[in-house]
């Protein structure tokens, strides 16, 4: 496995220390790095696949928080650590699912250990596929669970949306929960499966994942919030 890595850093002596640190930590043929001196220009020429980003907070222009933002509005998948000279900004990563965050100066030894878990999940998720018969042209589709948003019901059919595009079945939406159960998906209302992973908000009776505002039971919304609430525990 290749990984995808790049660094966005406005002072060029921290991005050449985390280049550094990555040739020290990953094999030199086992990852492809770029680098952007902004957030700016890290949103406009956003690479096609890209794996994980070390994302600096205080930059001149769009901060890190801001641009993580709108990566998040097409990339759901992306594992995104934070470097900060702040350690109050912390706080801030609830919304955009960051990895870790590394306080500088950053410790080569604290580095590596981050990265190498890192990578870790992102073997993991590479292994997990949920395999469907497409209803419209009845083809078999492999698609990656971490790549999941959502599923839900329409009619006698069960959709199951993506960051790329959206898939029809007839398979119903309680297979998927049983399949999906020791995965971090949650039924929060019974025409709703959703990736706990990609939830960016919670209100009183609705979440957001993307761009989509998804209703929550009553019932389940205290259990959602703890459910949350352990994965950013888990997370930070």
């Amino acid at each position: 496995m290749v990984l995808n890595i790049a660094i966005c850093d406005d002072e060029l002596i921290h991005r050449q220390v985390l280049s550094n640190y990555l040739d020290r930590t990953f094999p030199i043929k086992s990852y492809k790095l770029v680098e952007f001196a902004n957030g700016e220009e890290l949103i406009e020429n956003y690479p096609e696949k890209l794996d994980i980003l070390l994302l600096d907070i205080q930059m001149t222009g769009i901060n890190g928080i801001e641009a993580a933002k709108k990566i998040r509005m097409f990339d759901t998948n992306v594992v995104i650590i934070f470097t900060t000279a702040i350690i109050e900004f912390m706080q801030q990563g609830y919304e955009v699912r960051a990895f870790r965050y590394l306080l500088k100066p950053i410790d080569y030894n604290e580095f590596s250990k981050h990265l190498l878990e890192c990578k870790e999940d992102i073997a993991n998720s590479y292994k997990n596929y949920l395999t469907i018969k497409e209803e419209t042209e009845g083809n078999i589709i492999i698609i990656p669970i971490d790549s999941i948003l959502y599923i839900e019901t329409d009619s006698r059919c069960v959709l199951i949306h993506t960051d790329s595009q959206t898939y029809r079945t007839k398979v119903k939406i309680n297979k998927f929960e049983k399949d999906l159960e020791d995965k971090k998906f949650y039924r929060c209302h019974r025409s709703y499966l959703i990736n706990l992973n990609k939830v960016r908000c919670i209100s009183k009776d609705s979440i957001l994942i993307k761009n989509n505002e998804i209703l929550v039971s009553r019932y389940k919304i205290k259990d959602l919030k703890t459910r949350v609430t352990d994965i950013l525990g888990d997370l930070l």
